[in-house]
C-alpha cells in the first residue's frame, strides 16, 4: 500500500539496500586483505622449533669441530717443529756455524726437561746474536722432547748431533687421545707420525 502512495519510494530503498550491502562487503573484503597482509611472516611456534632445531643440530656438531681445530693445532705445532729444524740445519750447513734448537720458557713458570709447549727458537750457542727462528706457543699443547733434553744442538755440517730423537705433540687438556710425533732416526731423517709413539 505504501508503494501505491510513493512510487518512488521503492527506487530509493533499493538504492540504500545495495549501498549498504556494497559498503559490507567492501569493508569485509578489506578487512579480509588487512589481516592476511599482517598475518605474513611466522608465528612464535615456528621459530621456537627452528631454533630447537639449530640447538641440536649445533649440539651434535660441536664435538666433531672440537675434535678437528685439536688435531689442526696439534699437526700444525709438529709441521712447524719439524721445519724450523729443517731450516736451523740448512741454515748452519750455509753459514758453518753451529746452532741449536732450544726451548722457551716464557709461558710458564716451571717446566720439567724436555717440556718445549712454550715453544722455541734457533740461536748460536757461541754468540750473542739474536734468535734466527723464533715460535713461541701458549702452553695449550704438550710438547714432549724424547729423550728429555731442553735443546738440540746442530753441528757445522747441518746434522743434529743426537740422533734417534721424538717430539710428542697432543692437546693437554682434551679429552680425545689425539697426538702427533716427529720421529728422528739416527741419521737425522724426520718423519711425522699420526700417534704417540714412532712405531
Amino acid at each position: 500500500m505504501m508503494a501505491v502512495m510513493y512510487p518512488s519510494l521503492i527506487p530509493l530503498l533499493l538504492s540504500v539496500f545495495i549501498r549498504s550491502k556494497a559498503r559490507h562487503f567492501f569493508a569485509s573484503k578489506s578487512r579480509a586483505w588487512r589481516t592476511q597482509r599482517t598475518q605474513t611472516g611466522y608465528s612464535l611456534a615456528e621459530l621456537c622449533v627452528v631454533m630447537c632445531l639449530v640447538g641440536i643440530t649445533a649440539a651434535m656438531v660441536a664435538p666433531s669441530v672440537s675434535h678437528w681445530l685439536w688435531r689442526s693445532r696439534v699437526e700444525s705445532a709438529a709441521r712447524a717443529w719439524a721445519a724450523d729444524l729443517q731450516s736451523a740445519r740448512l741454515q748452519a750447513l750455509r753459514t758453518g756455524q753451529a746452532l741449536q734448537l732450544q726451548r722457551l720458557t716464557g709461558c710458564a713458570r716451571f717446566l720439567p726437561t724436555g717440556d718445549w709447549r712454550c715453544g722455541w727458537e734457533v740461536v748460536a750457542p757461541d754468540s750473542k746474536q739474536p734468535a734466527t727462528l723464533h715460535h713461541a706457543m701458549t702452553g695449550e699443547l704438550s710438547v714432549v722432547l724424547f729423550p728429555a733434553n731442553d735443546f738440540l744442538p746442530i753441528n757445522t755440517q747441518g746434522e743434529p748431533v743426537a740422533g734417534g730423537l721424538r717430539l710428542q705433540v697432543m692437546p693437554r687438556s682434551a679429552k680425545t687421545p689425539l697426538a702427533v710425533s716427529v720421529c728422528m732416526n739416527i741419521a737425522g731423517r724426520l718423519r711425522l707420525v699420526k700417534s704417540a709413539t714412532c712405531t
